[in-house]
């Protein structure tokens, strides 16, 4: 009763999920016309309430292995300090564990976070509950940040709080709407002469940072100048406009403000939404800075989009389509959308693709002879340093690409994909019923020797087409390697990171030689998976 009264005094209500899904065909005819309306119409005629075939042959859910859990306090006490096995265990290590010690299916139960999680190791699994999560795929949010768009500043959002906040009908009537934007190749390349300029800045403000170590060793918080780059990309989508953000900023500026507080909201919503937190029940000092980073991070972007949206002014009227940049588009589609969805990209993009760029760095620093091949490549499609980089030449450049795969396969951003069964499905042998919060461990999987040959080798060739037989990933599983999520709750900024991230190491490798001199780097995980220790890359100039 005490925490029903808490909970309804904080304004915590959420009603996501609760559309009846099926996979049942629709009678109409489908045309490109009617196809949102298509869709409305399946999805709330699913129903997702029948039992599989095999459902009363599979062993019940309590029968899933796992840490058995106390009387009361469940598996909690395992995350706490002084008393928890599981404190301090970076969460990639902790399902590597668990697979080795449960096999292809395990459970973590009673958990403050969740009632329970199950955890897939198995692809063909992890398939079929991709198979069967119906039109309106169930994604967990992020409670805390949904709270904070949805409760705490719902007079900023105004009921759109962006595709991360909402399921079922509302999040499909948000991203209907803006995949034909964000995810059109032809808008991402109308992007590639600015961010190849971006990228161009990046690569001076290496070479000043390298001039003033007498090792030309990066500094050890340069992980905070590609944060800086992401964000000054994501600028140009989001914003149509540079930012400043790779000058020499004076730590309390705006600009590096706001890379600072993007960077602390992924490591406080890591507190708050995968650690066990109080934070529905009791303020907290924590949940107040929680709010101060936020409010900062939004009012700012809010400022930089009203003043974006003023410039563009009528100009609107008389434009093609065609000739819209993204944020144009998105402001004549729903101003509302617009906010949220620029707000999205510039916060999301940061830490994500700053963090994935480190890691390909890394591993093209601490592998010389790969680095060699790309260059050969980069300099076969861009003959001299000033050489701008195009969508042919991109096109032309399939190591680089695979080079970013291998990245992501060793180091993906997000080591698991979330989904909530919305119908009772048989997993590994197990009867798990509807509602049922699942976790599919793919970060885990893309280093295990069955799926990919010399797995814990960063070997780019085993993603080209036609490449060495031994080596290919052709017959690997396609749901073993999943970077981006799978299907209709896919990453939306998809195609724009990977674009960003080409331009972006063809520059850098075309400029400059990377020197791995330190000891092997630590990879760590909270909200994000990434580089964890400091990214002293020793770089030299290339001659020519």
């Amino acid at each position: 009763m005490i925490t029903a009264f808490i909970m309804k005094i904080r304004g915590v209500v959420y009603n996501f999920g609760k559309q009846k899904l099926s996979t049942c065909p629709v009678k109409d005819d489908v045309t490109v016309f009617n196809r949102q309306v298509y869709y409305q119409k399946l999805g709330s005629q699913q129903d997702f309430d029948s039992k599989p075939n095999d459902w009363d042959d599979a062993l019940p859910f309590e029968k899933i292995p796992g840490p058995k859990p106390l009387p009361i306090i469940g598996n909690t006490f395992r995350f706490l300090p002084y008393i928890g096995d599981f404190y301090g265990v970076d969460l990639k290590e902790l399902q590597r564990r668990f697979y080795k010690q449960y096999g292809r299916i395990a459970i973590l139960k009673d958990l403050k976070v969740a009632k329970n999680i199950v955890l897939l190791y198995s692809p063909e699994d992890i398939e079929k509950l991709h198979r069967n999560e119906g039109v309106w795929p169930h994604r967990e949010v992020l409670n805390s940040f949904t709270y904070y768009r949805n409760i705490l500043r719902k007079d900023i959002f105004q009921g759109i709080g962006g595709v991360a906040t909402v399921q079922g009908e509302d999040w499909f009537n948000i991203r209907s709407k803006v995949n034909p934007i964000l995810m059109q190749p032809r808008m991402a390349h109308q992007y590639i002469d600015k961010m190849d300029e971006v990228a161009e800045d990046l690569v001076k403000r290496m070479r000043q940072l390298a001039n003033r170590n007498k090792n030309r060793e990066m500094p050890p918080d340069f992980i905070k100048e590609l944060n800086k780059w992401a964000l000054e990309a994501a600028g140009l989508i989001a914003l149509d406009r540079r930012l400043g953000c790779l000058d020499d900023l004076v730590p309390d500026s705006e600009t590096q403000k706001l890379v600072d507080y993007v960077i602390e909201m992924f490591w406080l919503i890591y507190q708050f939404d995968v650690l066990p937190s109080l934070w529905k029940y009791i303020s907290t000092p924590l949940w107040k800075r929680y709010i101060t980073v936020l409010d900062y991070i939004t009012l700012t972007f809010v400022k930089y989009i009203d003043e974006t949206a003023k410039n563009i002014g009528d100009k609107l009227q008389n434009k093609a389509e065609y000739e819209m940049s993204i944020l144009e588009r998105l402001l004549k589609l729903d101003p509302r959308i617009a906010k949220a969805t620029a707000i999205d990209t510039l916060t999301a993009g940061i830490d994500t693709t700053g963090k994935t760029t480190g890691a390909a760095l890394y591993f093209l620093a601490r592998n010389p002879k790969v680095q060699t091949k790309l260059r050969e490549e980069l300099c076969r499609v861009l003959p001299t340093k000033e050489t701008p980089v195009t969508k042919e030449i991109l096109a032309e450049t399939p190591y680089l690409k695979a080079v970013i795969k291998e990245t992501t396969r060793f180091c993906p951003i997000a080591i698991v994909n979330i989904r909530k069964t919305l119908k009772d499905l048989v997993l590994g042998g197990y009867q798990i019923p509807k509602g049922t919060i699942v976790h599919t461990a793919n970060g885990v999987l893309s280093l295990e020797e069955e799926h990919f040959v010399k797995s814990k080798e960063f070997i780019p060739e085993r993603w080209i087409r036609n490449g060495e037989k031994e080596i290919s990933c052709k017959n690997t599983h396609p749901f073993v390697f999943l970077p981006f999520g799978y299907g209709p709750r896919a990453c939306l900024g998809k195609r724009l990171a990977n674009m960003e991230m080409e331009i972006v190491l063809a520059r850098i490798i075309r400029n400059l030689f990377l020197e791995w001199p330190h000891a092997d780097m630590k990879f760590t995980t909270t909200l994000v998976h990434g580089v964890g220790d400091p990214l002293k890359l020793r770089v030299t100039e290339v001659d020519k």
